[in-house]
This record gives C-alpha cells, structure tokens and sequence, in this order.
C-alpha cells in the first residue's frame, strides 16, 4: 500500500520511467525476470519488485560509496522466475485497505458475533481439543491414546449454542472446574484425563464467545429459560420407568457421584443438567444423538413415531396406556427436577447401592441438580 514515489528506485528512477532500457546486465539475473528484459516503462510497484528480486543490488547502480558498508545488504538468492513471479504477486496483494468499505465483510447482526467470536476461539486454539465444525479433526483426535477411546475426548462444541444456557457458559468459562477451591478438576465430565485450562479470558472475551456460540446456533439472544412444569406423582412414576429402563439405562453410562461407578462413565452426571442445558435441545438429543454428535457413545433410535407423538421404544409399564404427551417430553421434565435422593433410589434399584455424591458436587451440597457444569 506504499505510494510509489516512496520505493527507492535510486538512480533508476529516469530509466524506469522511460523504459526501453534494461538495467540488469548480468545474464543470470536478466533470465530470472517473469517479463523478460523491460522494453516498457516499469516505474510502478511490480516492476521494482522484480528488479529488486531478480537482482537485489540494482539499486547500487551508479552510486559512489566509500566503504562497502553503504551498499545495499540483502543477498542474491537466485530465485527462480517462477518463485520472483510468486513472491511479487504476494507482494502487490499485501494492501492494507485493498477494497473499498462497500466491499469489505462487515455484518452487523448474528454474523457479526460470530466473526469477532472466531479470532477468539482462534487466539486460544480452542479447536485443538474442540471440534467446532462437522469434520473438523482436533489435534488429540490424532492421538493413539483415542482411537479405541472416542468418548475421553473433550465435548463437540457443534451445537454448544444450542445445548447450553449462555449464563451458565459464561460462568464455566470463567472457571471451568466449577469450584472456587480445587481448580484442578473438570467441572462436568469428572472422568475425563485431559482438563480445560483456566484462561483468564477478559470481559469482552467471554462476551464475544457466548455471543459466538449463540450465533453459531442461531438462538435467540438474550435467552429467556422456560419454565418446567411439575410432575406429578403419576408422572414421576411413569418418568422414573423409563429413567432405569433395561432397553436403556440412563445411569448405566452417566455419572452418579459415585466414585467407583464414574470410573467408567463417560458421560455427566444428571444433577448437572439444570440450569446447563435447554430443554429443546435434551430432546433433540434424546431422539438422535447421532445426528447432533457423530460417534457419540449414546444410541439413537430409543425413541419412535407413533400417533403423532414420540414414545419409548422399548417396553412401558401399564400406566402409559392413554398417555398422550411425548415420552421425550416427560424424560426431559423428570431430568431437569432430578434430585440427589431420587438420582440415589434409582441407582439402588438398579443395583448400585453404592451411589452417592461425592463430596464438592452439587449433590453434596445440596443443590438438588440446580449445580452449574458443562
């Protein structure tokens, strides 16, 4: 973008403007100019620079020097004609302001933010361990220590906009152990090896990448929580059937809090789930998990059409005769109003009396799965 009256063409500069006449004398040199020997003007950007390549001390010609240290210093590096060409090219679309502002990619709705949320997921190489993008391979999806192990590798962000609160994502990425004392921990998946460093984002950061993740999804900014309704005990009931069912045992896979069970889970604890994620999206995920996530360790078709409404697809108590509500729908509310007690008798009944919260988990506390975490 530098004016051409401020390239230095020395002593050339008549010549250059004039053409006709060919400075470079060696042969060599003259053979590595794209164009051949100048028969045109060249005083513009593109002919200095494939002068100054194809000879770099051109511009000492004619000059009186008295000592050595004066001449020009950038070494002949017999480039080739096609690397001179290459290099120019290069050279002349390095602009500042190449286009005009009528021209240049400015958005100013949802693709603004995901824009400005880009550089920051960029800056902090968070697509090294998060896969952002359908395909998109991380740097650990390349590791042996993964490829019999899928479900130890860091959540796919595809749809985090989509699955999460924006409150509570702002809150983890403040501090993702979800814990003000021992940081050195996962906040949600607890069993996984590798762990989300604490970036310290600034302010503006952690706005730029809620705003990202919501854009990205395409949600509605602010987001406004539903209400879940109450269950009730009939409900409950018939909710809890289909939460310890043996066509799909949800605890099966899923944190309890229990440390010998979470050993082998691989996915969180559903305590965590209120206040984290949208129930839309729960339901979603309930109805293919493969769609949304590729390779997940969670089956699809556990769920089938059936009168206009999803039901279960595996066997249902007697108490379902005449239900008329989504059975995804009636998952979705029992998970959200999932206490530690209740979470307890289900894993008893399935023959894990030893579940219990762990201490600092938001069981342990008490916070009837109102707990933060990712």
């Amino acid at each position: 973008s530098k004016p051409v009256e401020l390239l230095d063409f020395a002593l050339l500069t008549e010549v250059a403007e004039r053409g006709g006449h060919e400075p470079i004398k060696d042969a060599e040199d003259l053979a590595r100019l794209p164009e051949g020997p100048a028969k045109e003007p060249w005083y513009d950007h593109k002919g200095f620079f494939e002068h100054k390549l194809a000879e770099p001390n051109i511009w000492d010609q004619g000059k009186i020097f008295n000592d050595e240290t004066e001449k020009l210093r950038m070494p002949n590096l017999h480039l080739t004609k096609e690397q001179i060409r290459a290099l120019t090219t290069f050279l002349l679309g390095s602009q500042e302001n190449p286009l005009p502002p009528s021209y240049q990619y400015r958005p100013l709705d949802y693709r603004k933010d995901i824009q400005e949320g880009w550089w920051v997921v960029k800056k902090y190489n968070c697509m090294g361990c998060h896969q952002l993008i359908p395909g998109q391979k991380t740097i650990l999806m390349g590791l042996a220590r993964y490829q019999d192990a899928q479900e130890q590798l860091p959540p796919k962000l595809l749809t985090e906009g989509a699955r999460v609160d924006p409150q509570w994502l702002l809150r983890f990425l403040k501090n993702p152990a979800l814990n003000d004392n021992d940081t050195n921990r996962n906040g949600i998946r607890s069993y996984l090896q590798v762990r989300m460093p604490t970036f310290s984002f600034s302010e503006n950061e952690l706005g730029k990448l809620v705003r990202f993740f919501q854009a990205l999804s395409r949600q509605p900014f602010p987001y406004i929580p539903e209400e879940v309704p109450v269950l009730t005990a009939k409900e409950t009931e018939m909710a809890r059937s289909l939460f310890s069912s043996t066509a799909a045992p949800c605890l099966k896979c899923h944190a309890t809090g229990d440390p010998a069970h979470d050993r082998t889970a691989t996915a969180p604890n559903f305590l965590q789930a209120r206040g984290r994620l949208k129930p839309d999206w729960m339901e979603q995920w309930m109805l293919d998990p493969q769609a949304i996530s590729p390779g997940t360790s969670m089956p699809s078709g556990l769920f089938k059409r059936d009168n206009g409404h999803w039901v279960f697809s595996g066997p249902t108590p007697a108490s379902f005769q005449g239900y008329d509500r989504d059975h995804t729908k009636l998952l979705v509310d029992y998970i959200l109003q999932l206490t530690p007690e209740e979470q307890r008798r289900v894993a008893s009944a399935m023959g894990r009396s030893r579940a219990a919260t762990s201490p600092g988990s938001p069981a342990a506390s008490g916070s009837g799965g109102h707990g933060v975490s990712k």
